[in-house]
């Protein structure tokens, strides 16, 4: 099987990798940036191309992972109705590739992706739409490869999924910003939050987030809550936040 991956970004860089060194062959990396095609196609020992016409045209699958508002304009300078054309966005319908060929699919790993950061694929969700049963089993078939995780999902359930997402994993790396923030300028090191991190992601192992949730906001504590509020007086964008964040918190659990 040949692989194309259009897109060298966090997602195309450890997916491709990890399919290289799964046994699949990656055959070219395209990406507009030279030096981000040349960089990822010498790690997979393979070519890489800037230029769209330049693109191989014998791959059997091409992957994009490009920019969601990139790929609709990108598609229409690709013109291989015979292989299959697979996207990695959360939030872009299956759909988008109707016009283009009757082999199309999305391949969705539910997981964040910084390109120093290894990710272990064996634990990571992969989330499959098929147009067809040919490409779904194209698509379950490298999958496999790569974890025993694997999703029948659809384009409406996999925008929630990623709106999920958002909140659990962009949203609190945020939270994790502004704790560190907050703890650098009175000079204090977010070392000292690390193991509070820890226990906080490890309870859900075993409790949901609901009965995992405490701190003064649960039980509308307003006399903690009016002095940490006074504390964010130099942070008016955080003084929002924690207001309504702690109101939300205590509303959500009020109802139970």
């Amino acid at each position: 099987m040949k692989v194309v991956f259009v897109g060298s970004g966090n997602l195309a860089t450890h997916l491709a990798t990890a399919l290289h060194e799964k046994g699949i062959c990656i055959s070219q990396v395209y990406s507009r940036t030279t030096s981000n095609a040349k960089m990822l196609a010498e790690k997979l020992q393979t070519t890489y191309t800037d230029d769209p016409d330049q693109i191989v045209q014998d791959a059997d699958i091409y992957f994009y992972a490009l920019k969601d508002d990139a790929l609709a304009e990108f598609l229409k300078k690709v013109n291989l109705p015979d292989a299959i054309h697979v996207h990695t966005s959360g939030s872009v319908s299956i759909s988008i590739f109707r016009e283009l060929t009757y082999n199309y699919g999305v391949f969705y790993p539910v997981q964040t992706f910084t390109k120093d950061k290894l990710v272990d694929f064996s634990t990571t969700p992969i989330c499959i739409e098929a147009a067809n049963s040919l490409v779904e089993e194209e698509l379950i078939q490298l999958a496999e490869l790569l974890t025993n995780k694997i999703y029948n999902i659809n384009s409406e359930q996999r925008k929630v999924i990623h709106l999920a997402a958002v909140f659990a994993c962009n949203f609190s790396n945020y939270m994790y910003d502004a704790s560190a923030e907050i703890l650098n300028d009175a000079g204090l090191n977010f070392e000292i939050l690390k193991p509070l991190i820890s226990e906080t992601a490890d309870k859900i192992r075993t409790l949901t987030p609901y009965n995992a949730q405490t701190g003064p906001a649960v039980r509308f504590d307003k006399n903690i809550m009016d002095k940490q509020i006074a504390i964010l007086k130099p942070y008016p964008a955080l003084k929002k936040i924690y207001k309504l964040i702690s109101k939300n918190i205590y509303l959500r659990h009020l109802k139970k």
